[in-house]
């Protein structure tokens, strides 16, 4: 019995489960683990996903009711699809910007700065290169005003791994707080660091133009058997035999695309 009532209490305890937006020590930092959609993304990402949608019921099955009903539908899909597309945008964006912070926080280190000096030399440097609205000039205006507070900077970049859901910036705040712990060489650390995200960001890169022709062949593949059904119907006319059979045919069919799509988008997302 107590095996049996500790089980359901995990999985109520799981089904509670949800996640908390981090939002920093000061509560003014981002999330990135969490998009917040504008107004206009909201309705830009409903009508590409309802017109998109919509087409493809309306050319597959050519039923106006079921285009209707899906057409709501579609809707809600598209603004979940562009959040994560707009999610993932940011999270490359961050990455990129935060390698160009350590470039300039190693640079500044090497011409004789002090660290606290450094990170705020790099805020500047990063405000004339992004502007001001910039995910990295934010975090260093969160990391300066911390500093200026008299806050570690072991625990202001912590905080900012911890926001920033990345490996890359979790390893070099974890190596950070070691190195600043133990008297290690603070600069040669930065500089192997930005080293090693140069070297995985290219890899990546390089990963990414290889198979950047495959990702377009799929995105054909997409759209071809809308072409071939709207070529077959119009070949062969209105045909008057048992609409059941032919609608589960077709609904068998479309399934088997959207599951094939899927998954090739899957296999072509490939992390280093």
């Amino acid at each position: 019995m107590p095996d049996i009532e500790s089980g359901i209490m995990g999985k109520k305890e799981k089904t509670k489960e949800k996640y908390t937006e981090y939002t920093g020590l000061f509560h003014n930092g981002i999330d990135y683990a969490v998009y917040h959609m504008s107004k206009k993304e909201i309705i830009l990402g409903a009508i590409l996903g309802g017109v998109a949608g919509a087409t493809v019921v309306q050319i597959f099955f050519q039923i106006l009711l079921m285009t209707v009903i899906i057409f709501p539908l579609c809707c809600l899909l598209g603004i979940k699809i562009y959040k994560n597309i707009l999610l993932n945008k940011r999270k490359h964006r961050l990455l990129m910007q935060f390698r160009d912070m350590i470039e300039a926080v190693s640079s500044s280190l090497g011409g004789g700065r002090n660290v606290k000096d450094a990170f705020v030399g790099a805020r500047d440097d990063m405000k004339s290169q992004y502007g001001q609205e910039a995910e990295i000039v934010q975090e260093l205006e969160i990391i300066c005003a911390g500093l200026e507070s008299n806050m570690n900077l072991e625990i202001l970049l912590q905080d900012f791994a911890k926001r920033s859901h990345n490996e890359n910036i979790k390893n070099f705040a974890d190596v950070f707080s070691v190195a600043n712990r133990k008297g290690g060489n603070i600069r040669q650390i930065i500089f192997e660091t930005k080293t090693i995200i140069n070297d995985k960001i290219t890899v990546e890169q390089e990963i990414q133009t290889l198979i950047s022709g495959k990702k377009n062949e799929l995105n054909i593949m997409m759209f071809l058997p809308l072409i071939i059904v709207n070529q077959t119907r119009q070949m062969q006319g209105e045909t008057s035999g048992d609409m059941l059979l032919s609608l589960i045919v077709k609904l068998v069919a479309f399934a088997m695309f959207v599951v094939a799509y899927v998954v090739g988008k899957k296999m072509m997302d490939i992390k280093v």
